[in-house]
């Protein structure tokens, strides 16, 4: 599929002063419109005619007047399949112009740089008795990945087999290019050139374990994988366009969980682009899986995205059944502001691939502690609520094989209610506990 950019707007110019030049702040004068506050700190810090990009989030799909009234305003714009936003990018002055003017909106997010949540466990989650005694290995399942990429290249992840797409975003000169350059492509084979963090991510969801004569199978073996690369450094702009070929192509592929191992930090709000996103994708019926981040131990450090009520928040915790001190904490009482559940997210062995420079030598010290010499050159260790979140993307997938009707918020409901106590810590620390995979699907069998 090719999508077309919208053509470069007409220019203008600002009459009004920047921020402290008169009584009215070009902020405030967007009456209801939530303007994200990393937006507005980067317009006191830029010069009139530096290049911002930002998100603007309307209450549905935004129509052509809507697209119309942006380019008006001298912005560039792209406006999305499934979701209710455009991704606009201009001038401080035309930024400032659109913050200033009545569009109908909900919400004007700073498009920003987004981080990877990075930092035997099968048996530790109860996964092997679901496979060896409920008969239960994800089969008829589809997890999408939303990270740096797959290597479908990989024993353990061959595409066609495996991982059934595997599309790459990036690939055109711009998202707001001239040219009908697509956004993307289709069935490459190898996602992960440059990070290997998504490779990790995928063979802890749903690895065949051929490299390793299985032992190193994933969560749910015989789920099916969409990969979804956003690159290395992923931004918000991508994380979105990753959202919309998900909802979009749900039934294509039987997308049954989107799988997401990044995030930020900051305050959550419901407005939040990314939110908007996973709640639209949650609406049409897909379990979203969230890191929590990895800004621990103190409290109040929880990626926002995995905040939203609609999504699974995965705290990391050892294989003694403890928290990991980097697992990002919520705020004690606060009804978003918490994990749900905790995984193992602390040296984990996962599919190495054969490009991600970042992670294979991240992993290198640590490899040849937990890996045996003939499994490193397909495998590697990594610690991170990045890899916690696949485990209960896994555990999802086994869950909807026992039970396709299930629906995103009683998978959530299940998994905290058969959950592990974690004696001496708080909700907003580890959430409802560690993860019982076995207990879980039994649960619903």
């Amino acid at each position: 599929m090719m999508k077309k950019i919208w053509s470069t707007a007409l220019a203008f110019s600002l009459a009004a002063a920047v921020f402290g030049g008169t009584s009215e702040d070009p902020v405030s004068a967007a009456s209801t419109v939530e303007v994200d506050p990393a937006l507005k700190s980067v317009l006191t810090k830029l010069g009139d005619s530096q290049t911002i990009e930002a998100v603007v989030t309307y209450p549905s799909i935004p129509s052509l007047a809507n697209v119309a009234q942006l380019k008006s305003l001298g912005l560039e714009a792209h406006t999305f399949d499934e979701l209710p936003m455009a991704a606009v990018r201009g001038t401080k002055l035309e930024v400032l112009s659109l913050l200033g003017a009545s569009i109908g909106a909900d919400s004007i997010y700073l498009n920003k740089t987004l981080e990877y949540k990075m930092r035997d466990t099968r048996a530790l989650i109860g996964a092997e008795r679901v496979w060896n005694e409920l008969g239960v290995t994800g089969k008829g399942t589809t997890v999408a990945v939303i990270d740096s990429g797959i290597d479908a290249t990989h024993e353990d992840l061959p595409m066609g087999e495996k991982v059934v797409q595997n599309v790459k975003f990036l690939v055109g000169s711009s998202l707001f290019s001239d040219s009908s350059d697509a956004l993307y492509l289709e069935n490459v084979p190898n996602t992960d050139t440059s990070s290997g963090h998504g490779t990790h991510v995928a063979g802890t969801i749903a690895g065949l374990g051929t490299a390793s004569d299985g032992l190193y199978k994933g969560i749910a073996p015989d789920a099916k994988l969409v990969g979804l690369s956003t690159g290395e450094a992923i931004n918000i702009f991508w994380a979105l366009e990753a959202f919309d070929y998900a909802i979009e192509n749900k039934d294509k592929y039987s997308i049954d969980v989107i799988s997401n191992s990044w995030g930020t930090t900051g305050e959550y709000s419901a407005k939040d682009p990314i939110n908007v996103a996973s709640k639209a994708a949650h609406d049409a019926g897909m379990v979203v899986t969230f890191a929590a981040g990895n800004e621990g131990p103190d409290d109040n450090t929880l990626n926002p995205y995995s905040a939203a009520p609609w999504v699974i928040s995965v705290a990391a915790g050892t294989k003694d059944k403890q928290l990991a001190d980097f697992s990002s904490r919520g705020v004690k009482g606060d009804s978003l502001l918490h994990p749900d559940i905790t995984a193992p997210g602390q040296d984990i062995v996962s599919t190495k691939s054969k490009t991600g420079l970042v992670m294979n030598g991240l992993g290198t010290v640590k490899d040849v502690n937990y890996i045996a010499p003939e499994h490193i050159p397909y495998y590697t260790t990594a610690s991170g609520t990045s890899m916690a979140t696949p485990h209960i993307s896994g555990v999802a997938a086994l869950m909807l094989q026992a039970n396709s009707t299930l629906t995103p918020d009683q998978i959530l409901q299940t998994l905290q209610s058969t959950a592990d106590p974690m004696p001496g810590y708080e909700y907003h620390e580890v959430g409802s506990g560690y993860v019982n995979a076995y207990k879980a699907v039994l649960s619903v069998k």
